[in-house]
């Protein structure tokens, strides 16, 4: 049944079929029961070809050369054959020393031209006549070829007359005869040129087969694998090692693991946040009841005669309807969507003020907290999300100097400053006495869950600290911290407008 489930899903849905069948057509997919030839059998074959072309060229132009060569040494020998004819006055020898000197040189007929005479050597009967002639003093060139092929596969008694010049007598010579002999020997050749060229030929094909693998076939392989690997699970583990080749395979072996490091990371970003997301519509529910009850008790706080609670029983109403707030239109971040912020000018220093005393008593003053801030520092954005931005930086801040301590014999101290720069902004630092970052860090500080200062925590302050600041049109960085100054551990610049700067046209 399940080898029969993907046609009958394509049966189901005509226009799926359509489309498989055409893309199959189109070559983006392999039709089904063929497969095509990958890039190994490609690779030889097409190596195979060139090394059979190369071998060919040789082997007919070597044939062709051994042709007349022997053409050349029959002229000779048949020339050297007749040498004290010359010197004889008559113009014919007899028929028994002619069919002498003929049979020892395979010669139907010789002819002897010189100036003002022709003398012809020939056994009993009508002279000869040739079908294909050969002229030695006008090389064939190219020719040449074709003519041997003409030779190696033509009737071997064809008659052949071969002539040319002899500077020895200053005259002409012409030669016919079979070309039976010439046949033989360069089948001969023919075959011991095909074995010696299939020797080098799978020699030469199998060293440049095994150059070709080792140099691109197989790390061509290596990268195809990977990505397949990588697809199927992309995970750091599954991130392909550069070989550390310099060539267009080594440089795409980096490519390759800076895109799949990548790719890792955001995915691991989504997962995080769909497992928040589901973690959310879970507890989104019960959360929204208990912070409900939550605010019936801070109610009640409020009638207690202890000043502090006075003073902070508001602070805690105001908390509880924020989260209230958020419960009910989801959580900040992930899938959901951060209202737009509500500008408006406010006291920086009162906002921090309050930031600085809650956290003091949450923590029993086990930190130290500086506010150097002018009174009546006023900002231009949403108290609300300023407040968040402040209370995340100095909650890490925190959380840091708790966890890690101190850098140095340094107390644990947290400073909050801010002023105005000649542009019109507001320049806000965070700074603090803890261990800071490391450079492997810094980059991604603003990512979310990329880190987290303690053991169970989301890796999502900073990210929202940062996208708020954003949504207010300001800015946020991470300064470099000096070794020597007093709060020499992370250093955070906010840039914000103020209400000068909203009044600009």
């Amino acid at each position: 049944m399940s080898a029969r489930a993907p046609d009958t899903a394509l049966a189901s849905h005509p226009a799926k079929a359509g489309d498989a069948a055409a893309r199959a057509q189109a070559g983006e997919i392999p039709a089904r029961g063929r497969r095509s030839l990958g890039l190994a059998e490609r690779v030889l074959l097409l190596t195979m070809g060139f090394v059979l072309i190369t071998i060919t060229a040789y082997y007919v132009t070597r044939l062709a050369n051994f042709r007349e060569s022997w053409l050349r040494d029959w002229f000779v020998t048949a020339r050297a054959a007749v040498a004290d004819y010359d010197g004889m006055s008559k113009d014919e020898l007899p028929d028994g020393l002619a069919r002498h000197i003929l049979g020892s040189v395979d010669a139907k007929s010789i002819v002897i031209e010189t100036p003002g005479r022709r003398r012809v050597l020939h056994a009993a009967g009508p002279e000869p006549q040739a079908t294909v002639a050969y002229d030695l003093d006008d090389p064939p060139g190219l020719g040449g070829v074709v003519d041997a092929l003409r030779t190696l596969f033509g009737d071997p008694n064809t008659i052949v007359k071969i002539s040319g010049s002899d500077p020895l007598i200053n005259g002409h010579v012409e030669l016919t005869l079979s070309q039976k002999p010439l046949y033989d020997a360069m089948w001969r050749v023919a075959r011991t040129y095909v074995t010696l060229m299939l020797l080098v030929a799978s020699a030469w094909t199998f060293a440049l087969w095994a150059a070709l693998w080792q140099m691109v076939i197989r790390p061509v392989r290596r990268l195809t694998s990977n990505i397949i690997a990588f697809g199927e699970k992309p995970q750091v583990g599954q991130i392909i090692v550069p070989s550390g080749r310099d060539n267009e395979i080594g440089r795409a072996e980096t490519a390759l693991a800076a895109m799949q490091s990548t790719l890792a990371h955001e995915l691991g970003q989504s997962k995080r946040l769909a497992e928040l997301g589901m973690a959310v519509a879970r507890i989104n529910h019960d959360l929204r009841n208990m912070l409900s009850a939550a605010q019936l008790i801070s109610d009640r706080l409020a009638t207690i005669p202890d000043p502090l609670a006075q003073r902070l029983a508001p602070r805690l109403v105001a908390t509880l309807d924020r989260a209230i707030q958020f419960c009910q239109s989801t959580l900040t971040y992930g899938a959901a969507s951060e209202q737009a912020p509500t500008r408006r000018a406010f006291d920086l220093r009162e906002v921090v003020r309050q930031i600085v005393e809650t956290a003091d008593a949450a923590g029993s003053g086990a930190i130290r907290y500086a506010i150097d801030i002018p009174p009546k520092f006023e900002l231009f954005a949403d108290p609300d999300h300023v407040q968040r931005i402040i209370e995340n930086l100095g909650r890490n801040a925190a959380q840091a100097l708790q966890i890690q301590g101190p850098c140095g014999e340094r107390p644990k101290a947290i400073r909050f400053a801010a002023i105005r720069t000649s542009a019109g902004l507001a320049l806000i630092e965070v700074s603090d006495t803890g261990p800071g970052f490391t450079p492997e860090q810094m980059p991604h500080i603003f990512e979310p869950f990329h880190l987290s200062s303690r053991e169970g925590g989301s890796g999502l302050g900073l990210a929202i600290a940062a996208d708020l600041v954003a949504r207010n049109g300001g800015s946020i960085t991470l300064a470099t911290a000096q070794a020597d100054d007093f709060y020499c551990g992370a250093r955070f610049l906010i840039a914000l407008p103020t209400p000068q700067d909203a009044r600009k046209p």
